[in-house]
């Protein structure tokens, strides 16, 4: 019941033409939360009336009234008190009323359900990172994934592109942005080099990764999804420009009243970054390429939101690779490769706790790459649609109604050979979430699945729980069945007999959060039928990630994957000093692709330590991170031990750095920073290829030992200490 500032100011006097119409006055003003930030879509009422508005993504609201009365303003937001003002309103005026709501107490006492997910927003009730971490946290080097590497559930695997989530490999996850699958989250691959994925932190304002037991709105991924939220109407417009030893870029924001319009530009060149650090791959042409992007943004006083965007990159590198076949000698590989984008988000409010979403996007992706004097060509593209209905149903129940269809297609051709595939998903799901009391919160859910190329159907049920057991915590618990497609490797041989493959989770975790303080640990169990197997008659194990299909398939398939994760952060004990400390422990064993046996698969890690620290020297305005990453070893295939896949690599350890100095140069504002990856030069080795006959075995390292990076940020938008 508090305003943190009421003005007023005098109008313009009315021309006699407004006053034969009908004088009115106006209130507007902005809702902002304790600390200044805006609280969107908060309801704005006079009490007794029908006149009312909805603030926008900027906090923003206006009203008009058509003759002179005594009023009583009324706020109210979700998880926030309700404020309340008086005022005596006259006709031909403007009064300019701010509002702040107190966070709702009682409401942060609610349970909330999150079994499986680790949330990276702006959100401090429920964030485990925000958005600014991705880019402070050194050894994740601005990449999205790199960030979320450091927690728990989520493996860094050096010598492979993708999300590896709790023992599975990187076709058993996906990436959702605004609702919508990202065809191809991550660069191209190249032989024994994991690539970055295509998102920046800065695009975002919420990221939720979820490593089990994921919502019924999404499907097609056997152990977990990234799921990222973009950005709604910016609060101001900007201009920045960056350079680095890996290229240049500049972007910007127009903003008028209800809209925006954001793009940006960067070419990449890695030449002055390959030749001052050690590889331990011949790079013959550095990653060079250009990218943009354009992104528009519509919303008014109702709340409705409109995205429409576009990317676009192009980018080519050569490198010399261990051939696969004879690892002492080497064959030149050059990628060149083509990406574009196009996304439209839209958001009704419908009415008080409704909502309609509908959502689309089209990406293409194209490689061409001449490896060993052979040529290979890959397109890939998706199209899809998506329309959700939101409703609060009482207060104590919100509901999920929604469909979706995509159609996505891949074609390969090998010199002279070609193949090709096509396949429409159609979906639809329900889910709500039920809290009767505040400590007991349930989020029932089914999904239905079909499949044009398998022509097979699947219903997956899904259930999670929640039960708050004290003020600051919370046990939660989740069940449910996950289906997808065979990878595309075995669609694209047009073998359309095989079925749907399944995973099944179960998942228990407690979590207790208070004064940036968060401890959660979390154990699970996934069973796992119908994988695909190779049916290879016999023939000895061919570790070769690219080797051609020669054998049927089927889904005779199965496996297991069982763990703890267990994750801390402090952010309060000591000032200015932040810190987490995450780890993982999984035993998990399949019998799927090629193997000869069950075994536990190359890219898993039975322990995981990550421990991630940050201090920020207020008065130079300098932030420094260190970030100390460990590994037990993985397994590799030893042609010479009659145990499938027992041998284990060395331990992988990492120690990165990172510094940056915030400065100020007339109107500009700047951030230099300097990362140090691997401060120590430890040898790391991912494991180890063998010669045909077994007899001479050649070490599997990464692309770098130890690499340096280093950058200026500049900008005509002012930086916050928390922006460090």
């Amino acid at each position: 019941m508090k305003t943190i500032k009421i003005s007023q100011s005098l109008a313009i006097p009315l021309t006699l033409l407004s006053l034969a119409v009908n004088a009115q006055m106006t209130i507007k003003g902005k809702v902002t939360e304790q600390k200044g930030k805006p609280i969107p879509f908060a309801t704005i009422y006079l009490k007794n009336t029908i006149t009312g508005a909805l603030t926008d993504t900027l906090g923003r609201y206006s009203m008009h009234l058509n003759k002179k009365e005594n009023v009583i303003i009324i706020a109210t937001a979700i998880g926030f008190d309700t404020a309340i003002y008086s005022l005596t309103a006259d006709t031909g005026k403007t009064y300019i009323v701010n509002l702040t709501l107190k966070t709702n107490t009682s409401q942060l006492d609610e349970v909330t359900i999150s079994p499986g997910a680790m949330e990276a927003s702006n959100d401090r009730k429920v964030a485990a990172l925000t958005t600014l971490d991705i880019y402070t946290t050194a050894s994740a080097e601005g990449d999205v994934v790199g960030a979320l590497q450091t927690l728990p559930g989520l493996q860094k695997v050096s010598d492979q592109t993708g999300l590896f989530v709790r023992g599975g490999d990187a076709s058993e996850s996906a990436a959702i942005v605004d609702g919508l699958v990202v065809q191809d989250p991550f660069f191209s691959p190249v032989p024994g080099v994991a690539q970055r994925s295509r998102f920046g932190p800065y695009e975002f304002k919420g990221i939720s990764f979820s490593s089990g037991g994921y919502s019924a709105r999404y499907g097609q991924a056997l152990s977990g999804i990234l799921e990222l939220n973009t950005n709604d109407l910016p609060e101001e417009a900007t201009f920045n420009a960056n350079i680095n030893m890996a290229g240049l870029g500049i972007s910007g924001t127009k903003l008028w009243a209800h809209s925006a319009l954001e793009g940006g530009i960067n070419y990449t060149n890695t030449q002055p970054f390959y030749g001052i650090t050690k590889t331990n791959i011949d790079f013959f042409q550095p990653p060079t390429g250009f990218s943009g992007s354009l992104k528009y943004i519509w919303t008014n006083t109702k709340g409705d939101i409109l995205k429409l965007s576009g990317t676009f990159d192009q980018y080519k590198s050569g490198i010399d690779v261990v051939n696969p076949n004879q690892p002492d000698t080497t064959l030149a590989f050059n990628l060149q490769n083509s990406y574009m984008a196009y996304s439209l988000y839209y958001r009704h409010i419908i009415g008080d706790g409704a909502y309609l979403m509908v959502g689309s996007s089209y990406s293409q992706n194209g490689d061409t790459v001449h490896w060993g004097g052979q040529n290979f060509d890959k397109q890939d593209t998706r199209a899809q649609g998506r329309v959700e209905l939101g409703k609060q149903l009482g207060s104590k129940l919100f509901a999920y109604l929604g469909t979706e269809v995509q159609r996505y297609s891949e074609k390969q051709q090998f010199d002279s050979t070609s193949f090709s595939f096509t396949e429409t998903q159609v979906a639809g799901y329900l889910e709500g979430e039920w809290k009767p009391v505040k400590w007991f919160g349930l989020k029932p859910g089914v999904r239905f699945e079909y499949s044009q190329l398998l022509a097979k159907s699947d219903i997956a049920p899904r259930i999670s729980a929640a039960i708050r057991i004290n003020k600051y915590g919370q046990v939660s618990a989740a069940y449910g069945m996950f289906y997808q497609d065979p990878s595309d490797r075995y669609l694209i041989y047009g073998d359309s007999k095989v079925k749907f493959q399944e995973a099944t989770h179960y998942i228990l975790n407690y979590q207790y959060m208070y004064n940036d303080r968060t401890f959660r640990i979390e154990g699970y169990y996934k069973s796992y039928s119908d994988l695909i197997r190779e049916l290879t008659e016999g023939a000895p194990y061919d570790p070769n990630p690219y080797r051609p299909l020669y054998y049927p398939v089927d889904n005779s398939g199965y496996g297991y994957a069982k763990g703890i994760d267990i994750f801390w952060r402090d952010k309060k004990s000591i000032k200015d000093f932040d810190y987490w400390i995450s780890y993982s422990y999984i035993d998990t064993k399949r019998l799927y692709q090629n193997y000869v046996t069950e075994a536990m698969p190359d890219y898993v890690s039975a322990n995981n330590l990550n421990i991630v620290t940050k201090y920020f020297f207020e008065k130079p305005g300098i932030n420094v991170s260190l970030t100390y990453a460990y590994a037990s070893g993985r397994p590799y295939y030893n042609p010479n031990n009659p145990t499938f896949l027992s041998d284990r690599s060395p331990a992988y350890q990492d120690l990165s750095a990172s510094f940056s100095y915030l400065f100020r140069v007339k109107k500009l504002f700047g951030v230099f920073y300097l990362g140090v990856d691997n401060v120590t030069n430890n040898q790391n080795v991912l494991g180890y290829r063998y010669s045909d006959n077994g007899l001479n075995r050649y070490p599997i390292v990464p692309a770098l030992y130890r690499s340096l990076f280093a950058g200026v940020f500049l900008s005509l938008t002012p930086y916050k200490k928390d922006e460090l």
